[in-house]
């Protein structure tokens, strides 16, 4: 007697696990008709009971019904409790049969819900929270990666670079520098803040060297984003290195006197150094030797029409050269006051000031010409160059009372707005 009663208790336990395991199939059942509630409460079951609270199967299961909540629900919440779950089942059985066969997967769902919720975050300008999600989502990727279950999850650039931007906008320098530094790498080439935040971040940090590295990999990657030429003033400004910078210049000019990108960049960045701006974008003490700098850049935008006549850029800059001194001397007359109006000094700016937008004007129209043939294609930095061409020409005909020629400029700078 005693022995059928051992087996009856024997035959009862065993009953007792199946049952539970019977919890954990039934949870997956219910899971594939999305009967959320019923899955949930079968396998938290499951979870209750000593014989498969320790199975890795069951915490997978828990992990799948979590995902596909996640999922639906675009919860992050969800997905990260989806995230422990999976980790829980690896750590009790890291060669699970079912993690190997469809896991890279599901971890890939459980990182872009997250990546997405910091996503999200970022459009609404959250910044703490969107940093966060951002590095919980490269946090899956990592642990996924580290496992050697058969897949991985690429790295993805723009989040790498977006992870850096949200840190800096957050205040967490050294991890904002720590990500874009990581999308700089990896040559993260859709967005030009990427090095301008990035610089920026050096600067301030007195990192010389890496800060002068980010605009020059900037310029490299986006060569007509003017932003980089400026800092790139700013820097050698602010590191007693102006003279430097011309000996660079000079140098590449000398090595390659006939190639018109080389000449076009030197009379640019001369014309720059010639005219250097404050952080907050207004005029800052012209050099001593700014005759001298104007001199040679006037003569690299001529020698660059020289070799490619029709080229807008090189003409626009020649007539913004002659149309910002005649600006600087008109500034000068109007700053006198009543009596010096009248004066020699006076009519001698006026003169130059006449001189200089006429020799402008040609210059600028030819640039309008040819910004004009191409129109339908230009890109953001060559439409600025040409509303900025526009806008010059407008005021030159104002003054000379070309009505016709104001509203003809008129039209083309509303076709571009």
């Amino acid at each position: 007697m005693k022995k059928l009663l051992v087996s009856f208790v024997f035959c009862s336990a065993g009953l007792a696990a199946v049952a539970q395991r019977a919890k954990v199939n039934s949870a997956e059942e219910a899971l594939k008709s999305k009967d959320y509630a019923k899955a949930t409460a079968d396998i938290q079951a499951a979870l209750e009971n000593d014989k498969t609270k320790n199975d890795a199967k069951t915490y997978y299961v828990k992990g799948k019904i979590l995902e596909a909540q996640a999922t639906d629900h675009k919860s992050s919440a969800e997905a990260l409790e989806a995230f422990e779950a999976y980790k829980k089942a690896l750590e009790i059985n890291p060669k699970l049969p079912d993690a190997l066969l469809e896991l890279n997967q599901r971890m890939f769902n459980l990182y872009a819900t997250v990546g997405n919720a910091g996503y999200g975050n970022l459009n609404d300008q959250k910044w703490d929270s969107a940093y966060i999600h951002f590095k919980e989502a490269f946090s899956i990727a990592e642990f996924y990666n580290s496992k050697s279950l058969g897949g991985s999850i690429p790295t993805d650039t723009s989040m790498t670079f977006y992870t850096g931007y949200a840190a800096s906008q957050a205040g967490q320098k050294d991890d904002a520098i720590t990500y874009l530094r990581k999308a700089a790498d990896l040559q993260f080439k859709t967005e030009p803040a990427l090095y301008v935040i990035l610089a920026q971040a050096y600067e301030e940090k007195g990192q010389n060297d890496n800060w002068l590295k980010a605009i020059e990999e900037g310029k490299a990657a986006f060569p007509k984003d003017k932003r980089f030429n400026d800092m790139e003033m700013i820097y050698y400004s602010k590191t007693g290195k102006t003279n430097e910078l011309l000996g660079i210049l000079e140098k590449k000019m000398a090595e390659n006197p006939n190639d018109f990108n080389t000449v076009l960049d030197y009379g640019i960045r001369v014309d720059n150094v010639a005219n250097p701006r404050a952080e907050d974008g207004k005029d800052a003490a012209k050099p001593a030797n700014y005759e001298e700098l104007m001199g040679k850049a006037e003569a690299a935008y001529k020698k660059a029409i020289e070799l490619k006549a029709d080229d807008a850029t090189a003409n626009f800059q020649l007539g913004a050269l002659y149309f910002n001194r005649a600006v600087g001397f008109n500034k000068e007359l109007n700053d006198m006051d009543s009596k010096q109006q009248n004066s020699p000094k006076a009519k001698e700016l006026q003169t130059k000031v006449q001189a200089l937008m006429d020799q402008s004007l040609p210059y600028f129209e030819k640039a309008d010409q040819n910004f004009t043939a191409k129109a339908s294609s230009l890109d953001a930095s060559d439409k600025q160059t040409y509303q900025s061409c526009l806008y010059a020409l407008q005021k030159i005909y104002a003054i000379k009372n070309d009505n016709a020629k104001v509203e003809a400029t008129k039209k083309k700078l509303d076709s571009l707005n």
